[in-house]
């Protein structure tokens, strides 16, 4: 690299030197013509050689530029590749290290079952020893043929029957000891033949781990070319790590600017839903006492009314006796006394009547004034509505932490996890460190982004050239990095495995999909969400 910096600014400056004697030159062959010195003025085969001098200079400083901006390339390219290789070797340790397992718990069963298949040919070997010893003793005393004999020559009729029995119970111990011995035999060919399929398996297995393991040294070599060659690059493989983590930082402060709106948002959802729940709580305290209000006001009018029919019927009753008692006077007293009385309850029940209106019309005034707060509070209730939160958040916010470790994976196809969570060493480049917010999947072209759960898409934003998706699950955020284009949008509600776009090519050609999952402002490790 200090190599290709010298021959950078070796050639910067020859051409400086070139220009200035060039410059030089000319200046002199002007001064020359003027003073008529045509002996100072060089051929024009001359001037044709440093004008092509001149123009394999500039040709040479632009095939330069030209070689620093493809190293630049060629190092972020590598740099993919090598994070790709990395997550290639970490999957291919993972499937020999499983290889070795499986190879150490079968050779664990081989043991038990060769000492199974010892102990076996031990019991069968004592059955047959103790078979033939019986057979050698029968033909010894000849049983076979002289088992009536034995049975009859007995000296009393007791000595008969044990005989008898004797030679049955022995017939059939000899009959049992050859069952056993097939059966011991049975069971003796049974585990020859499941070691003799442990064997072939074990034999398979270790082929396969040693064709992994080929695989694995052919991944590292080509991790070690792809590091061997970045190490020549320092000063390049710098640069574009500090361009990508420049890069990693403005697009981590804008996902972290866009989760703070969203959660201002979700915060004034849920004071206008606290305030919606309060206007109606006051809107059906102010409607039962208006209620509550009316009927006193009806309970007292009807109170009013009836003392006022009963005060008619008195000044009624008190009219006639006055008549009555006035006509025994004369009947012109009468006549006036029935008059007099007449427009006494005349008038009493007209202001009675007036008093009873003037309350009924007090009343519906007053209903009206509540039926108008229940509209109200009916209104605020409808704009609250519209500004709160979704009910559903709580309970999707519970389905997505219940789906924990079973949630599907945000890419397509085939893929490799080429970056992990969190702080990490690249693999073979001393000193280099970066610091992931999410993960990396590496997958082939054609690869799409998906969401990983039901939800609203509350925010597409380009930065770099690529699209970045952001989904809301309740109280978590799923983040989808680097789409070449976003084929949902804002506030559109996806499901589960729905594409939300095609994820875009990086520098190697190959698809790389940067996810990170949020819980509001919490950073989480999605591995541990995922189902792989």
């Amino acid at each position: 690299m200090v190599a290709q910096t010298s021959r950078r600014k070796n050639t910067t400056t020859t051409a400086v030197k070139s220009r200035k004697t060039t410059n030089t030159k000319t200046t002199k062959i002007k001064k020359g013509v003027k003073k008529g010195k045509t002996n100072a003025v060089p051929s024009n085969e001359g001037i044709r050689k440093l004008q092509h001098e001149q123009a394999n200079l500039k040709q040479k400083m632009a095939e330069s530029q030209n070689q620093l901006a493809t190293t630049r390339k060629d190092v972020k390219a590598q740099l993919a590749t090598l994070q790709m290789i990395n997550g290639q070797i970490s999957d291919q340790q993972k499937i020999v290290t499983g290889l070795q397992v499986q190879i150490d718990t079968l050779n664990r069963r081989i043991d038990t079952h060769e000492k199974e298949l010892r102990e076996l040919e031990a019991d069968l070997a004592e059955c047959k020893r103790r078979y033939t010893r019986g057979v050698l003793y029968m033909y010894r005393n000849r049983l076979t043929q002289n088992k009536l004999m034995f049975i009859f020559s007995a000296d009393n009729f007791r000595q008969m029957y044990r005989r008898l029995r004797y030679t049955q119970e022995y017939v059939k111990y000899q009959r049992v000891q050859g069952h056993i011995i097939a059966a011991k035999e049975q069971a003796v060919r049974e585990k020859r033949n499941i070691l003799s399929g442990e064997r072939t398996t074990q034999h398979h297995l270790l082929s396969q781990g040693k064709a992994q393991q080929t695989i694995l040294e052919g991944q590292q070599r080509n991790q070690q070319v792809v590091v061997t060659d970045l190490n020549k690059k320092q000063a390049e493989l710098q640069a574009t790590l500090a361009q990508q983590q420049r890069q990693f930082n403005a697009l981590n402060a804008k996902i972290d600017q866009l989760i703070r709106a969203e959660i201002e948002a979700a915060e004034r959802r849920r004071k206008a839903e606290e305030a919606r729940r309060a206007a109606e709580a006051e809107a059906r305290k102010k409607a039962a006492e208006a209620a509550r209000k009316a009927a006193e006001e009806r309970r007292r009018a009807a109170e009013a009314a009836r003392k006022a029919e009963a005060e008619a019927r008195r000044a009624e009753a008190e009219a006639r006796r006055k008549a009555a008692e006035a006509e025994r006077k004369a009947e012109e007293a009468r006549r006036r006394g029935e008059e007099r009385a007449a427009r006494e309850a005349r008038a009493a029940q007209a202001r009675e009547e007036a008093r009873a209106a003037a309350q009924a019309k007090a009343a519906a005034a007053e209903a009206q004034r509540a039926r108008t707060a229940t509209e109200e509070a009916n209104r605020a209730t409808a704009t609250a509505q519209q500004n709160a939160a979704a009910p559903s958040d709580a309970r999707l916010s519970g389905s997505f932490a219940s789906n924990q470790g079973r949630l599907p994976m945000p890419i397509t196809g085939n893929y490799t996890i080429s970056s992990h969570f969190g702080a990490y060493n690249v693999n073979g480049l001393n000193g280099v460190t970066l610091d992931n917010k999410g993960i990396n999947l590496t997958a082939p072209a054609g690869a799409q982004a998906r969401s990983v759960f039901d939800g609203e898409v509350t925010a597409i934003f380009s930065m770099g050239g690529m699209t970045n998706v952001l989904v809301r699950h309740g109280s978590y955020i799923t983040v989808y990095c680097n789409l070449a284009g976003a084929s949902v949008s804002q506030g559109q509600r996806v499901s589960a495995r729905q594409v939300l776009g095609n994820v875009a090519r990086d520098a190697s050609g190959n698809c790389t999909l940067h996810f990170q999952l949020r819980h509001e402002t919490q950073k989480l490790n999605p591995e541990r969400w995922l189902r792989r």
